[in-house]
C-alpha cells in the first residue's frame, strides 16, 4: 500500500492527480493510465502502460481542510436519522426529568439516572460512531442498564466537574465587582478549551479518575494541534445558539399540550449537543492517530475516492513471424527467375517459448516470454503456468501475474486453471499485498472448481485458523 505525503500527479498526464502506482515501471497512474479488468470473477487492477499490478494510493484523513469537514456538521441533526433521533431522546429526557421532579427521592433518582444516561449515552454514541466512519445516526445498542445508561451518566457528570462546579460556586458567590467579572471571563474561556477534551475523554471509555486530571486532558488536547483548537473555536457560536434555543424550547415546552410540546423542546434542546458530539467525532475520525486512538493504517483512504481507472491497455505489436500467412503482404512475380536459397525461417516466438519449458530452460522461456504481445498468447496453459512460477520465484511479479492471468482468463476449463488461480492469489495476497483480490480468487476456485486440491488449498486460506 502506498502512502504518500500529499496527491501525487500523473506521470503521462501532469495536470491529472495520480490514485495508482505501478511497481513494475515507477509509474504514478490516473485514472485513465490505470485499468480494472475481471479475471476469474474478480476485479483486478493493472498498468495501462506495462500491464503490471498497480497499487493504489492512499493519503492521511488530514489531507482534506479539517474546517470543511466540520461545515457537514450543522445538518448531521436535520437528516432523516438525526431528527428520529432527536425527538427518540428528547421523549425520554422529557418523560425522566418530568416524572424523576415530582417521585420520592429513590424513584426520582432512577430516573434522574435514566435522563442523563440517556442524554450522555446518545452523545458518546454519536462520537464513536463518527469517530468509525458513520455518515448518519444509528440506534444505540443499549442493553446494559449500568454500561449504557448508569456509566454513561456518571462519566458525562465527571467529566464536566471542573466546568461546572467552578460556575456553581461562582454564581452562588458572585457580587459586581469587577473582579468577579474577569473571573468570569477567565471561566468561560476556560470551559471553551477543556470542555470538548474532557467530553471527547469521557465518550472513548478513559478512566472515570483520569477525567478529574486536567493535566492528562489538557495534554492530550496539545497532541491533537491546530485541529482541537477549531472545534474550541466553535464552542463559541454553539453556546450561543444553544441560549437561543433553549429559550424556543421554553416557550414550546409551556404549550398546554400533553407530552407534546415537552418532547418538543427537549429534541430543540438536544440539537447543538449532537452537533457538538459529531464535532468530537469527527476530530477522532481524522486526527485520533495521534492520541492512539484506534490503528494507524484506518486514518488513510484513497487518494481518489470513489474514482475507478478507466484505461485500456495499449495495442501491443504483433511481430512479423507471429503474423497470420494471410495477413502479410504477398509479392507477384511478374518472370519468375532463379533464386537463392532462403534462410531457414525463425521460429515464431510462442513456438520457442513452448520448447524452451519443454526442455526446462525456464530462464530462456522467461527472456522470451516477455518479448510476446500482451494480447492473449497462443500458448498451452502449462506453459503459462511455468512461466508464472518462474517469475514469481524471481522476483518478477508483474510478468508471473501477467502469464497466470492468461489462464484464469482465457482457458477457465484447463486442469491447470484452479492451480493458476491459487498461484495468482498468493501473489496478491502474500507479495503484492492486495489481501481483498487475494480472497476473492480463493472464494471463486472454491465454488468454480470443488473438489480439486486447489480447492481445498484456497479453502483453507478462508477459514480462520
Amino acid at each position: 500500500m502506498s502512502i504518500p505525503s500529499e496527491i501525487a500527479h500523473c506521470q503521462y498526464h501532469p495536470r491529472a492527480a495520480a490514485g495508482w502506482f505501478c511497481p513494475a515501471c515507477d509509474a504514478k497512474l490516473c485514472p485513465d493510465c490505470a485499468v480494472l479488468e475481471s479475471v476469474a470473477s474478480t476485479d483486478l487492477l493493472s498498468c495501462a502502460r506495462c500491464g503490471g499490478a498497480v497499487e493504489e494510493f492512499k493519503v492521511h484523513r488530514s489531507h482534506a481542510p479539517f474546517s470543511r469537514r466540520l461545515l457537514g456538521t450543522w445538518s448531521y441533526p436535520l437528516r432523516k436519522s438525526g431528527l428520529l433521533a432527536l425527538l427518540a431522546v428528547g421523549a425520554v429526557v422529557a418523560m425522566s426529568r418530568g416524572l424523576a421532579s415530582i417521585l420520592p427521592f429513590v424513584p426520582g433518582l432512577i430516573l434522574l439516572t435514566i435522563w442523563l444516561g440517556s442524554f450522555w449515552g446518545s452523545l458518546f454514541w454519536i462520537v464513536r460512531g463518527t469517530a468509525m466512519g458513520a455518515e448518519h445516526f444509528t440506534a444505540p445498542d443499549f442493553h446494559d442498564v449500568h454500561h449504557d445508561l448508569v456509566s454513561p451518566a456518571i462519566r458525562g457528570t465527571v467529566a464536566t466537574a471542573l466546568i461546572w462546579v467552578p460556575a456553581v460556586l461562582f454564581i452562588w458567590n458572585a457580587d459586581e465587582t469587577n473582579g468577579s467579572i474577569a473571573m468570569f471571563a477567565v471561566m468561560v474561556l476556560a470551559t471553551v478549551l477543556y470542555a470538548p477534551m474532557a467530553l471527547l475523554f469521557a465518550a472513548t471509555g478513559q478512566g472515570t479518575l483520569s477525567l478529574l486530571n486536567p493535566f492528562k486532558v489538557i495534554g492530550i488536547g496539545m497532541r491533537l494541534g491546530r485541529a482541537y483548537l477549531v472545534v474550541a473555536a466553535w464552542m463559541v457560536p454553539l453556546a450561543l445558539l444553544h441560549l437561543v434555543l433553549m429559550f424556543v424550547a421554553g416557550k414550546v415546552s409551556s404549550l398546554s399540550i400533553p407530552l407534546l410540546p415537552s418532547v418538543v423542546g427537549e429534541a430543540l434542546s438536544l440539537y447543538v449537543p449532537f452537533v457538538m458530539a459529531r464535532m468530537l467525532g469527527l476530530l477522532l475520525y481524522v486526527h485520533g492517530d495521534r492520541v492512539g486512538y484506534g490503528v494507524d493504517s484506518e486514518f488513510y483512504e484513497p487518494a481518489l475516492p470513489g474514482v475507478k481507472p478507466r484505461g485500456k491497455k495499449r495495442a501491443a505489436r504483433v511481430p512479423a513471424q507471429a503474423q497470420p500467412e494471410a495477413i502479410r503482404p504477398r509479392v507477384i512475380e511478374l518472370e519468375p527467375e532463379p533464386a537463392p536459397r532462403p534462410a531457414a525461417t525463425p521460429e515464431p516466438l510462442e513456438v520457442q517459448v513452448v520448447k524452451a519449458v519443454e526442455t526446462n530452460a525456464l530462464d530462456r522461456a522467461l527472456e522470451l516470454y516477455r518479448r510476446l504481445p500482451e494480447a492473449p498468447a497462443p500458448l498451452p496453459a502449462a506453459s503459462h503456468v511455468a512461466v508464472g512460477q518462474k517469475a514469481a520465484s524471481v522476483g518478477d511479479y508483474p510478468l508471473a501475474v501477467r502469464a497466470l492471468k492468461q489462464v484464469a482468463q482465457h482457458s477457465p476449463e484447463d486442469p491447470l486453471a484452479p492451480k493458476a488461480c491459487v498461484i495468482l492469489a498468493r501473489l496478491y495476497g502474500e507479495r503484492l499485498g492486495d489481501e481483498a483480490s487475494a480472497l476473492k480468487l480463493y472464494r471463486h476456485v472454491v465454488g468454480r472448481y470443488p473438489g480439486t486440491d486447489a480447492a481445498r488449498f484456497a479453502q483453507s486460506r478462508l477459514t480462520p485458523a
